[in-house]
């Protein structure tokens, strides 16, 4: 099998990168979301609450009180199980980000060391010629 020329890597690392970032951008919005409606769901029993012990409600707002409560209890149960759902996501995504980033890092000091090798290569081959000149002109004089 053929080596991937570490430019071709390093594309392919960075096309990596830039989807795991979309990704992870997108888990945090879908974790702020859920945030936002764990809210709401808790603003909605207070407010239920808030109606049903109003001194001026009657028998009636508490009863309906008493037979939402489970609802909105559930409500907000499945909404926190969203949230945690969706901390573990951004959390799984975040680590695959830091290990994408790294694979990208590790591709470019890659091509860091083969630019200085190759450059090393080259001036050994230009002392190699500077030399096999003076040697020349050694045996010439």
């Amino acid at each position: 099998m053929r080596q991937m020329p570490l430019e071709a890597l390093r594309r392919l690392r960075r096309h990596e990168l830039a989807d795991v970032e979309k990704a992870f951008g997108e888990a945090v919005a879908r974790e702020a979301a859920a945030e936002t409606i764990l809210g709401q769901r808790h603003q909605h029993l207070l407010t239920e609450q808030k109606l049903a012990s109003d001194p001026a409600a009657d028998d009636g707002a508490v009863e309906a009180f008493s037979r939402w409560l489970p609802v909105g209890q559930q409500a907000i149960s499945d909404a926190q199980e969203k949230c945690r759902q969706a901390a573990m996501d951004r959390d799984c995504i975040r680590s695959a980000l830091l290990m994408a980033q790294a694979a990208l890092k590790a591709v470019e000091k890659l091509e860091e060391k083969q630019q200085v090798e190759i450059q090393q290569q080259h001036l050994r081959k230009e002392q190699a010629v500077l030399d096999e000149l003076a040697l020349r002109q050694r045996t010439l004089n």
